[in-house]
């Protein structure tokens, strides 16, 4: 049960952002909030947990697609790491009052999976222009968090570049 509250977590907070809580969590799984904190003490405990899982299965995701540089890859590498913006997006963090350290760790973990793709560039791309593609990619998919129209354009754009 824990692991399908956890999985269940990440899929609200996926998809209903802002409006993720613990009570449409409990009926999306048909259980009571008391099951889910039967598990979970508090809200910071399931956070902490959920970005966890997150994270560590988005870098394997990562580390299998990175080996096999095609268009493609790198397009799925751009979805995860744009999923990864999303999933750490400030005013989830303002909403829940989550604490810095639970912040700091999303922080830490986006830098890794960012670390995972440019770790694909090899010597193809200086330092600075890594750190440039850095600031230009997250950018846009902080601006695609709130308007995902373009979504599927600008990750083309980017596959294209990076491939």
């Amino acid at each position: 049960m824990k692991d399908k509250i956890i999985q269940a977590s990440i899929e609200g907070l996926r998809s209903e952002g802002l409006k993720f809580s613990v009570d449409l969590l409990a009926n999306k799984l048909k259980i009571s909030k008391k099951t889910v904190y039967k598990f979970f003490p508090d809200k910071e405990t399931l956070a902490i947990a959920l970005y966890e899982t997150y994270y560590s299965d988005a870098a394997k995701r990562m580390e299998g697609l990175i080996n096999e540089k095609t268009r493609v890859s790198y397009k799925e590498l751009l979805y995860l790491y744009f999923d990864s913006k999303r999933m750490t997006r400030s005013d989830i963090f303002n909403k829940y009052k989550l604490n810095q350290t639970i912040c700091a760790y999303t922080k830490e973990k986006a830098d890794s999976l960012w670390g995972i793709i440019a770790s694909s560039f090899s010597g193809e791309l200086s330092e600075t222009d890594k750190q440039a593609l850095r600031v230009i990619v997250d950018g846009s998919f902080e601006k695609l968090c709130s308007d995902c129209s373009v979504l599927e354009g600008v990750i083309e754009r980017l596959a294209d570049f990076l491939w």
